[in-house]
């Protein structure tokens, strides 16, 4: 039953642009330099891949992960912004975490991803470590040149 709760955090759409430093140490950005109003914790890389195909394979690596779902995605120009959900094991607090996949053109792109806890105040370096975890299989799969980690 705490869980059905947990379920119906409010998520307002994140606009990267306005994205501020949240007053919570409990979140992980990772950007393009200059992209939020805030320094992120780490930079974004730039993948040889085009928006579409990293994107496509940063899904398939989300949603390998226990207890992660997408919410739903929109187009924002010719970026691509999308909202997952991934619930902690024992309790299901959910962590939301927005990706925007950025086209930088001629077959490349990159990302800016938000990972944060909704409940709480410190989330002891999960989105963090979520985050690079993800990437370490990004990077591993578009080397290998296949959509899964």
């Amino acid at each position: 039953m705490l869980k059905n709760l947990l379920k119906n955090v409010q998520r307002p759409e994140l606009d990267f642009s306005s994205l501020k430093k949240p007053r919570k140490p409990n979140t992980y950005l990772m950007s393009p330099p200059d992209y939020c109003q805030y320094i992120p914790k780490t930079i974004s890389p730039i993948f040889e891949v085009s928006m579409a195909e990293l994107a496509k394979s940063f899904e398939a690596i989300a949603l390998a992960e226990p207890r992660t779902e997408k919410l739903g995605s929109r187009e924002i120009g010719k970026d691509l912004q999308v909202d997952y959900v991934q619930y902690s094991k024992l309790i299901g607090y959910p962590d939301t975490i927005t990706v925007r996949f950025i086209d930088l053109g001629n077959g490349s792109s990159t990302l800016a991803v938000f990972s944060r806890a909704h409940y709480g105040y410190r989330d002891f370096g999960v989105n963090e470590a979520r985050i690079k975890d993800w990437m370490r299989k990004l990077d591993l799969a578009l080397k290998n040149g296949s959509n899964k980690a």
